[in-house]
Order: structure tokens, then C-alpha cells, then sequence
């Protein structure tokens, strides 16, 4: 296969690929659409959404990638806007989501004016250049999109069991991932190179942790749902600490009466 051959495939796999990854949220958003409530769904990840979309798509424009880098990322644009107005409606605290959404756009609209002044050559920077800058601002919003579910990682680690992580999910981005350094390696891109190179790596941890805490071999202990509404609720009243960190420690009370008081002046 020559190398133009290898290039087309890869393009479009990656398009494809995105698309697919793309189209994940959609899931949650339907269970919030049908329940009429955002439940306990966070809106960092949409926002972040918007974000790596965003720059991608201005960095593909400026680095004459249009497709998939171009083409597909506007359509993550507008895809991350609808479920941002459906987060939206559904949202008891309008407030913090209008506030989220306002401090992504700010920075996403100067950004996007340094953009257009730089294509345009008003800030005699090249091309090239403006893309560059581009690419450390669309490398450093995929860290925040990647980093956005890793709660659930710390949730495995935390309860020892990996019941918490969405496997296929996982896979799809591993594949993903594959995909897009492929794709990267190709072009000789190092923006998508470095950055899946990460993301290959957090994926591939990810998949070791699985198989270590493997739900069929680990299973969540009966009852874990109640004991951390338990520790939460009494986190002030009963403060946790480590074994390591509790050695020889106390807290003690002095309760003062009224004529134990220093006289006020």
C-alpha cells in the first residue's frame, strides 16, 4: 500500500471514527431530554465539547486539513451546541449552566478573533504560524475533554472494582485513539501526534485497571452506595484520616464556661 493509499484510509477512518465518538453523548442527553432533569450529569464535559471542537475545527481551516479535521470538528461544533441548549433546558441551576457556557464562549471569542486578525495577516504571523498557536490552545481543550470522565477512574481505584467503567465505551476509544496517531503519524502532525500518543496511554492504563479490578473477579460490596452517601454526610462530624496519617494524633474539645472567661475590655 503506498503512502497516498495508506493517507486516503486513514482519513477517512479517522472521520469516521470521530463521528462515532462524537455521537456518545447523545445517549446521556436522551436520558436527560426523557427524565426532564440533568440529574447528576456534569456540564464540564459539554463545554469541553464545544471547546476541543471549536479550536479543531479553526486549526483544520488554518492548516488546510478540511477533511476530517475541518469538516468533521464543525460538525462537533453545532453537535455540542444542541446538547448544550437541551443541558440547558433542563437544568435546575440555569444560573452556574449560563455562567459555564458564558466563561467557554468569552474565551473561545478571542481566540477565534486572533484567528481570523492572524489569517488575515493582521497580526504578521503566517498561516502556519496562526495554526500553530492554534494547535497547543486545540491539544491543551482535548486534555480537558479526555480528562472530564475520569472520575470514574478514580472510582474503580477507589472501590476496587472496575463495574464503574463502560468497557465498549473504552475500546472505541482506544480504537479511536489508534486511529487519529495513525492519522497523525501520516501527516507528520506532531499536534495530533503528541496528543494521542497521551491518550493512548491514559486508554491503555485504563484497560489494565480493568482487567485488574474486572467486575466478574471484583464485584462492588453490597451496600457501597449507602456508605459513601454515609462518609459524605458525616464528613465534617467525623473527619476521615489515613492510618499513615493518624499516628499519635487528637483532637481535643475545651469547652469554656461563663466565669472561666476572660474578662473583655
Amino acid at each position: 500500500m503506498s503512502h497516498a493509499t495508506a493517507l486516503l484510509v486513514f482519513r477517512i477512518l479517522a472521520g469516521c471514527s470521530y463521528l462515532v465518538m462524537l455521537s456518545s453523548p447523545s445517549l446521556n442527553i436522551y436520558r436527560v431530554h426523557k427524565a426532564q432533569s440533568v440529574g447528576v450529569q456534569s456540564i464540564f464535559p459539554l463545554v469541553a465539547l464545544l471547546a476541543n471542537s471549536h479550536l479543531w475545527m479553526m486549526y483544520g481551516y488554518l492548516a488546510k486539513i478540511y477533511f476530517p479535521v475541518f469538516s468533521c470538528f464543525l460538525v462537533g461544533d453545532f453537535a455540542a451546541v444542541i446538547y448544550l441548549v437541551i443541558y440547558h433546558h433542563y437544568s435546575d441551576n440555569r444560573r452556574y449552566v449560563i455562567r459555564s457556557i458564558a466563561t467557554t464562549v468569552a474565551i473561545l471569542s478571542v481566540l477565534t478573533l486572533y484567528a481570523i486578525l492572524g489569517g488575515f495577516g493582521a497580526t504578521n504571523q503566517t498561516r502556519h504560524e496562526v495554526s500553530t498557536v492554534l494547535g497547543f490552545f486545540a491539544d491543551m481543550a482535548s486534555v480537558c475533554l479526555y480528562c472530564a470522565p475520569m472520575e470514574k477512574l478514580y472510582m474503580v481505584l477507589k472501590h476496587k472494582s472496575a463495574a464503574f467503567m463502560n468497557l465498549p465505551m473504552v475500546l472505541a476509544g482506544y480504537m479511536n485513539n489508534v486511529i487519529w496517531l495513525t492519522f497523525g503519524s501520516l501527516l507528520g502532525n506532531w499536534f495530533m501526534i503528541s496528543i494521542n500518543i497521551f491518550f493512548f496511554s491514559m486508554n491503555t492504563f485504563t484497560l489494565v485497571v480493568y482487567h485488574i479490578y474486572d467486575p466478574k473477579t471484583h464485584p462492588l460490596e453490597e451496600g457501597w452506595d449507602k456508605k459513601v452517601v454515609n462518609e459524605d454526610a458525616n464528613l465534617e462530624k467525623f473527619p476521615l484520616k489515613d492510618d499513615a496519617d493518624a499516628n499519635d494524633e487528637e483532637f481535643v474539645v475545651i469547652e469554656v464556661s461563663d466565669d472561666q472567661k476572660p474578662p473583655q475590655r
